[in-house]
């Protein structure tokens, strides 16, 4: 059976992905941790999700650490102050190189462990430059003769939106997923705008949503 490491977050995309693609290869769920301020709860929501899968094709969560401090500085991010609210526009969410860092260190990893691919669950619509389909073509092809190993970057979501994506896999425990920047207890703050997302594409998707939310 091949083998595969997702980058998993603990968010809906990826948790869906490490799903999907255990139906067929051996998955090693990746969670990088960089020190930003949701990163416990998001950890806690990677793990409930597989539990809940039981699928003996998904190994344990393994974690790779990457301080991002010294270069983001009080980046919101990081502080967990001024997280782009309910009604801010989705540019606002950017954080700069997310996935040139967590891909390079995935196929690190990766080339020590005799793995080629890696899975990503970028959404169709993403407006950033280092979630293009282009991108993650060419970056492949650099840590390949980098590190001479063959690496290949996949995202399998790259022509779906988010309603398209919960109504494919509604059979799944969604809600057991975390999609926030600012979480309480664990639980969506349902005020930023990563859970206005998330609530918006489940009334598109018509499926009920079951996320838990400080609010709203």
């Amino acid at each position: 059976m091949d083998a595969v490491a997702v980058l998993a977050s603990g968010g809906m995309d990826s948790c869906v992905l490490v799903a999907d693609l255990a139906e067929d290869a051996k998955v090693s769920p990746l969670y990088v941790r960089k020190g930003l301020a949701w990163e416990d709860a998001e950890l806690a929501a990677l793990t409930s999700f597989i539990n809940a899968l039981g699928n003996q094709n998904v190994g344990p969560v393994i974690m790779l650490t990457l301080p991002v401090k010294d270069v983001y500085g009080e980046h919101w991010s990081i502080s967990g102050e001024g997280v782009p609210g309910f009604d801010t526009p989705d540019t606002a969410v950017h954080i700069p190189g997310r996935n040139v860092l967590l891909i390079g260190l995935s196929a690190v990893w990766c080339s020590t462990h005799n793995i080629h691919r890696i899975a990503i669950g970028s959404l169709g619509g993403n407006p950033f430059p280092d979630a293009a389909p282009t991108f993650f073509e060419s970056y492949a092809a650099s840590l390949s003769q980098g590190l001479s190993h063959r690496i290949t970057v996949e995202a399998p979501y790259r022509g779906m939106s988010k309603p398209e994506l919960i109504k494919t896999h509604s059979h799944l425990p969604l809600e057991l997923s975390l999609t926030c920047m600012a979480p309480v207890d664990g639980v969506h703050c349902g005020d930023c705008n990563k859970c206005r997302e998330r609530q918006e594409a489940f009334a598109e998707a018509e499926v009920k949503d079951r996320t838990r939310y400080a609010q709203g």
